[in-house]
């Protein structure tokens, strides 16, 4: 019988990596990416009230009220081959939003579900992200390495490193804490239910990459 494809929610802290991982995940595993994060910017980039309303928000350190996330990528859900896995990056960030997007996933019959928790502590995150770049034409991030400046521009393309405004210390505080009173509610919700894959975060990207393959050859969810 012919496995159902794949499903895969990441988890983690801010600046935990998952997004790196999501993206190596959905190159080796053939995925559908629907990024939240990546999502919401490019909707507060539109000119109307919501958007304006969107880049405030997220200016602020603030997240999107619940129901955002799912208005925006309900579609690219609809529209995705059902026999494609999907890697969800950025949701769900509450409880409900969990149990809500496992009631959308049933009714797709998309039942081979996998949630990765990338691990990482509270202070390694706020330190990764008080040095995070990112490049203002190719969108891909950097790091300040310790005891070094950060380049003047891009490796990739030369493009202007600018820090991103959700990278201000009052505002990665506030998504932190957010983590810490909510999103835990959610890795417990899927450590219960059995889905829940954890991988430290402390390792080079290329080897906590490998530890998520073999993570998930061993449950089961891939050849």
């Amino acid at each position: 019988m012919e496995k159902k494809p794949l499903n895969i929610i990441m988890l983690g802290r801010s600046g935990s990596g998952k997004g790196t991982q999501a993206q190596m995940l959905v190159q080796d595993l053939s995925l559908e990416y629907i990024g939240t994060g990546d999502l919401l910017r490019k909707f507060s980039e539109r000119d109307n009230a919501a958007a304006r309303r969107m880049k405030e928000t997220m200016t602020q350190g603030k997240l999107a009220p619940s129901w955002m996330p799912f208005f925006i990528w309900m579609e690219k859900l609809a529209y995705t081959d059902i026999n494609k896995g999907v890697l969800f990056d950025g949701s769900p960030r509450m409880l409900q939003e969990a149990k809500t997007l496992d009631e959308v996933l049933e009714w797709f019959e998309r039942d081979n579900i996998k949630v990765i928790l990338i691990d990482i502590p509270r202070e390694v995150a706020y330190e990764r992200l008080m040095k995070r770049r990112v490049c203002d034409a190719c969108k891909k991030g950097a790091y300040v390495e310790k005891g070094r400046e950060m380049a003047p521009h891009c490796l990739y393309c030369g493009g202007e490193l600018t820090i991103r405004s959700e990278d201000y210390p009052e505002a990665i505080a506030s998504r932190l804490d957010w983590y810490d009173t909510e999103v835990v509610k959610v890795v417990e919700y899927y450590h219960n239910k059995g889905k829940l894959i954890t991988i430290s975060g402390e390792k080079a990207p290329e080897e906590i990459h490998e530890e998520l393959l073999a993570a998930l050859k061993e449950s089961g969810a891939i050849a």
